[in-house]
């Protein structure tokens, strides 16, 4: 055993001479690299906003955030997706993650498509989509409740006949929120039309949707947006009616993203705190590569929380 003298003047020396260790060396003796995998699109306001949260809990507990990911193409083929998102877990398993977090492509990937990670007991943790056929942790929203909350605001405005756009329903996280968004309403006594996104160019398909919601007779009085990307197609296409939000249509939108606030109107909308997911998921990351026992896979769906800006507005204010 080393004295405390000995290791005092054995840390000066190293000082002096700007001695740093070699983590790779560590990683070898120890079988943990202290890196995370990170395998989160850190584009616009949402990824970014995830990413920084993810950050925060692994530099403080003095791992590296390893960052990769596919290049989002929605257009693609899914298997070419799949592929795509594959080929990034398995280059973060080669600089020896000790575990990755993950956005995944597809919420029905089998259990199969991450068989590495299993085999080599690497944790999993997924963010905003939940895995439907794979033993993973899980950090999201509660879609569910968030939509509700959407509803019930159109419904507390005297909103009755309403539509929402909805995103690719493919996608558990959007099935959910159109679920309940159109249980809510239709349990209230009222109607809601509901249309998905096509594989268009996100404005340009947006428009197009929109019209159709627009056409439709009688003409619904306020919609709801699967996330605030499409609010910009949604007012546009409005305008080119020559009808006004939100006197003539009220909009209230999910996410609440950095341009919600700045449209004009600003973006009614469901707040996700996606800084709180990162970081949620990180804790969760590192809890299972510490090895603590936290049992089954564990599913945590953070409470989202209504903005109520300028997009919404009595019915009575408008024209009916």
């Amino acid at each position: 055993m080393v004295s405390e003298e000995r290791r005092v003047r054995i840390l000066a020396v190293a000082k002096r001479l700007g001695y740093r260790p070699n983590l790779m060396a560590r990683a070898i003796q120890t079988g943990r690299s202290h890196i995370i995998g990170v395998s989160v699109p850190p584009i616009g306001d949402f990824g970014s906003r995830m990413v920084c949260g993810i950050h925060e809990v692994l530099v403080v507990s003095d791992h590296l955030p390893l960052l990769h990911w596919r290049t989002p193409d929605p257009s693609a083929d899914p298997e070419r997706i799949r592929s795509a998102e594959l080929a990034v877990v398995n280059a973060l398993l080669d600089y020896r993650v000790d575990g990755v977090i993950l956005f995944p492509a597809d919420d029905w990937v089998l259990d199969l498509h991450f068989r590495e990670l299993h085999r080599r007991g690497v944790p999993l943790v997924t963010v905003d989509r939940q895995l439907q056929q794979v033993a993973a942790d899980f950090v999201g929203t509660d879609d569910r409740y968030g939509a509700r909350l959407a509803a019930e605001h159109l419904l507390a405005l005297g909103h009755r006949q309403v539509a929402q756009l909805a995103g690719a329903m493919s996608y558990g996280t959007y099935a959910d929120r159109s679920d309940a968004f159109e249980e809510t309403i239709r349990s209230a006594g009222g109607t809601c039309v509901t249309l998905e996104k096509p594989a268009l160019s996100e404005l340009a398909g947006t428009i197009f949707q929109t019209n159709r919601l627009l056409d439709s007779r009688p003409r619904p009085s306020a919609v709801f947006l699967a996330h605030d990307h499409l609010a910009s197609g949604v007012f546009a296409a409005a305008a080119a009616r020559g009808l006004q939000i939100p006197r003539d249509l009220s909009v209230i939108g999910f996410a609440d993203l950095a341009h919600a606030a700045l449209l004009h109107p600003p973006l009614t909308t469901v707040r996700q705190d996606t800084e709180a997911i990162g970081r949620r998921a990180a804790d969760l990351v590192l809890r299972r590569c510490l090895g603590q026992e936290i049992g089954e896979p564990v599913r945590l769906r953070l409470v989202p929380e209504l903005i109520v800006r300028a997009s919404t507005a009595s019915i009575s204010q408008g024209r009916e």
